[in-house]
C-alpha cells in the first residue's frame, strides 16, 4: 500500500525474535481440534468480503471470511498474511486457476493479520488509505462480496508469560499489529507504548489486559515526515533495559535507528529485542 516516500507492506525482521513459547493447550500443526484437522496455514486461499469499516479517516478495515480459513489456527500475536488482488472485484470462477491471479500474484502484498477465528473462518486486515497503487486502490473501491487471495497466518513473534515489562513502539502502518499485541499482554504486565501517527483523528482504543501508559507521537504537533518520529524516540524511552521486551514495527531507517540504542545504549537483551521494518523509504508500490 505504499507511495513513493510512504509506508510499504511488507515486514521485514532486522533482530532475532524473543525465544518462541507455544501458549498452554495450543494445538501442534496437525492436531485435531473441535474444527477438525488443522490446515496447512501458507496455502493460498479465496476469501470473500464480508465488512469494510473506517476504524480513522485513514486507516480502514476490510473483513472476511473462507471455508478454507476453518480450522487454521493463530501462530503469533503479530501475524503476518499476504495478499493478491484482482483488478476488479473479483478473480472470477477460475478463481486460483485463473490467468489474472497468476499475473497478480506479482504484486501480493503483506499486512498484519486480526481477528482469525478458526471455528467460522474469519479474519480482518487494516490498510492504511493513500489512495495509490495496487493496496490503495483496491482499498478505495472494496465492497462486501468481493474477492481476494490470501496466504497465512505467519509469524515469529510470541509473548513470554513470565515477562512482566515491555516497550512497544509503532508507526501508523504497524498499529494493527500493535493493537493485538497489546490485546494479548498477560494480565498483570506493564508496558510503555509509543506511537507515531498523523494528527489526533488517528488515535484508536488499544485495549489490554495489561497496565499500558501509551504516548501517542502526533505528526500535526511534532513535524516530520511518515516514519521520522519513531526514529527520534531515543530520549523518550524510559523503561527500556535489560530484562525488558521490546517490539518495533516501523520504517526500515527508524527501526535501525532504535535497534542500534536499545542494544548498544540501553542494554537491551538482543534475545528480547523484535525489530521489523514494516516499510522503506522511498520504495514506491508498483
Amino acid at each position: 500500500m505504499p507511495r513513493p516516500g510512504e509506508p510499504g507492506t511488507e515486514a521485514h525482521s532486522t533482530s532475532p525474535t524473543a525465544r518462541p513459547v507455544r501458549p498452554a493447550g495450543a494445538a501442534r500443526a496437525g492436531a485435531r481440534g473441535a474444527a477438525g484437522p488443522l490446515r496447512r496455514s501458507g496455502a493460498p486461499r479465496v476469501c470473500v468480503v464480508t465488512e469494510v469499516i473506517d476504524l480513522t479517516p485513514r486507516l480502514r478495515r476490510v473483513r472476511f471470511r473462507s471455508d478454507d480459513l476453518i480450522g487454521v489456527e493463530p501462530v503469533s500475536p503479530a501475524q503476518r498474511a499476504t495478499i493478491v488482488l484482482p483488478a476488479g472485484g473479483s478473480f472470477g470462477p477460475e478463481g486460483l486457476d485463473s490467468a489474472e491471479y497468476s499475473a497478480a500474484r506479482r504484486t501480493r502484498r503483506t499486512y498484519t493479520l486480526c481477528d482469525l477465528d478458526p471455528r467460522t473462518g474469519t479474519a480482518a486486515i487494516d490498510l492504511v488509505r493513500h489512495g495509490t497503487g495496487v493496496a490503495g486502490t483496491w482499498v478505495e473501491r472494496v465492497r462486501p462480496g468481493d474477492d481476494f487471495v490470501l496466504s497465512g497466518p505467519m509469524g515469529k513473534f510470541h509473548l513470554d508469560p513470565a515477562q512482566t515489562h515491555y516497550v512497544l513502539i509503532a508507526d501508523e502502518t504497524a498499529v494493527p499489529a500493535l493493537r493485538e499485541i497489546c490485546a494479548q499482554l498477560p494480565a498483570g504486565a506493564r508496558a510503555e507504548v509509543h506511537v507515531e501517527v498523523a494528527d489526533e483523528a488517528e488515535r484508536i482504543d488499544l485495549p489490554s489486559p495489561a497496565e499500558l501508559d501509551v504516548t501517542w507521537w502526533l505528526r500535526s504537533e511534532h513535524g516530520g515526515e511518515v516514519g521520522e518520529l519513531v526514529g527520534r524516540l531515543a530520549p523518550h524511552l524510559r523503561t527500556a533495559g535489560p530484562g525488558v521486551t521490546v517490539w518495533i514495527g516501523a520504517e526500515a531507517d527508524s527501526v535501525t535507528a532504535l535497534r542500534t540504542h536499545l542494544l548498544a545504549e540501553a542494554g537491551c537483551d538482543r534475545r528480547l529485542l523484535d525489530a521489523v521494518a514494516y516499510w522503506r523509504r522511498g520504495r514506491a508500490e508498483s
